[in-house]
Order: structure tokens, then sequence, then C-alpha cells
């Protein structure tokens, strides 16, 4: 059940992307405080402005005048998911999140390695790509994760302002100020902290588990024993990180094409159906894109 529903969350990386390819409805909407309603896409979401195409040309739209934001489909408010301070934010949440943050130029869906060490071992898992170095996973049942990942490659500093990002996003996420207290607390001197039902991990370059990259992991410890696939079950569900990676962590260009058709080709075996969009990317001008699998 757990590999089904991970799967069935693969082959639907993205509701809005997958409607703005199709050439659907638009998926956003906003609604200003005078009760009018937009709607067209997201291309930027900032603290003082959201920028929404829309089938008349680009509104740039100041914070003042919103009341609401339905950034998904049909309507449905994907925020950042409301849970008690034993749970975590569901995958899309993540993602939807993701995609209007300002720091992420590019998104895309990779094939999850072989972790067989380490607290996060046999465990299956989402795997994201953002802005070529840095890498979200969410680790169990996508809906319901038991583990939540951001990482860099290449960067060894410890006030990098990647992993800064990354605290902030993860922090946006808990009800609790405990953990987030716990979440910031972690750093050289103190690699693990807990507070109520979840726990924080950083994990550095030189770890056996960390493939050469800082990673900022939060977790639930009396839900990931038991998440651990069989090596059989788990083997089918990733590739070997080499594979996918080179030795620095940046994604292998020679392989692209084979690790997409892999991503395709298991997601149609388990679910059916073939995923059509692989993430987005900004142009130049910070027009948000669709990155299909064929691109």
């Amino acid at each position: 059940m757990l590999a089904t529903r991970l799967a069935i969350a693969l082959a639907c990386l993205s509701t809005t992307a997958q409607a703005v390819l199709r050439g659907e409805e638009s998926p956003d909407q906003v609604r200003l405080n005078d009760g009018t309603e937009l709607r067209g896409l997201i291309l930027q979401n900032t603290p003082d402005m959201v920028v929404l195409e829309t089938a008349q040309g680009e509104a740039r739209i100041p914070k003042e005048f919103i009341r609401r934001i339905d950034d998904a489909p049909n309507g449905e408010a994907i925020f950042a998911d409301i849970v008690d301070n034993g749970g975590l934010p569901s995958w899309r949440s993540l993602v939807h999140d993701l995609r209007t943050h300002d720091s992420v130029r590019a998104f895309e869906q990779i094939p999850p390695t072989a972790i067989d060490k380490g607290l996060l071992r046999n465990i299956p898992y989402l795997s994201f790509r953002a802005n070529g170095r840095a890498e979200l996973n969410v680790y169990g049942d996508p809906e319901n994760p038991v583990a939540l990942e951001f990482g860099i490659y290449g960067e060894g500093r410890p006030d990098s302002r990647t992993r800064q990002v990354f605290r902030e996003f993860i922090a946006g996420h808990l009800g609790d100020k405990n953990q987030i207290r716990a979440l910031y607390s972690l750093g050289p001197e103190k690699r693990d902290a807990r507070a109520g039902k979840l726990a924080f991990r950083l994990i550095r370059p030189g770890d056996p588990d960390s493939h050469g990259a800082t990673w900022l992991v939060v977790y639930r410890p009396d839900a990931i024993g038991r998440a651990r696939l069989p090596d059989e079950r788990y083997a089918a569900l990733t590739r070997p990180f080499d594979e996918v990676n080179n030795p620095g962590g940046s994604l292998r260009a020679d392989k692209s094409k084979k690790n997409s058709q892999w991503l395709q080709e298991t997601m149609e075996a388990l679910t059916g159906r073939a995923p059509e969009v692989r993430g987005f990317y900004r142009d130049k001008k910070g027009v948000f894109r669709v990155l299909t699998s064929d691109s």
C-alpha cells in the first residue's frame, strides 16, 4: 500500500503544472478585498506582490489588496497543511509552496537513490532537485510523511544561505515554538534535537549516509522504523546513487534520458499512468515554465 501511494504521488507530481500543460482552466485564483476573483497562473509570489498571468495579460497585485490566494486546480487551496506537533505536511503542500518561492528557479523530479545505511535506510521516498545542487526528499507515505529532508551538495559553510532558506521553509511548516527552536539549535556542535513528537538531525558531508552533502532532517521517531521496506521491494523503487549523480552531487547529464525513462516506466507499471510533468523552471525573465517528461 505504501509503495502504491508513493507511486501515485509521483505520477501526479504537480496537478497545477499538469493543468497548465493540458491547457485546462487557469489553476490559480487570487481573491481581492473587494470580492473580485482573478484566475490565471501565479508567476511570482513575493512578500509584497503577486504576479498573475491571466487571459488578459500579466497582473501585478500588491499584497495589501489580496484577501486570499488559492494556488491549486478547481479552487482547492493548498497552503501549509495544518498538522499537530506530531505530524509533518504532505508532499503536495511542500511542492506547491516551493513553486512560488522566489529563491527556487528550477524544480525537477529525479529518481530516488538507494540509502542502505543510517537513519533513512530502506524508506521509500519522493526526490526533487532544486536549482541544480539542492534537494528535497519526502519519506514514507507522501500524504503523511515520516521524514522530510533538505540537502545541498558542495556547500560546507555553517552559515550557508541555502541552509538558511531550508530552515526558514521547514520552520514555516511547524506549528510549535519548541520544535522551531530545536530546528535552529542544530549546528556543528549539536547534530540532534527533539521537541514533542518530532526529531531533527543535521547530517554533514563527512557522514557515511551523506554522499558529500549537508542535510537537514525532520522526522517522526515513532513511525520511521515502520516505514522501512524489505531490500527487494526497496530496490525496485530506487536507483544507485552513481546512476543519477556525479560524485559531487550534480545530476548526470549523460543519464538524464535513461533516468527519466526509469521514472516513467516505474510509475506506469505501478499506477497505469506515466507522469507527463517532471517539474518546472523560470526563464531569464522569471516566467514560470513547465518541464515535461520529454523536454
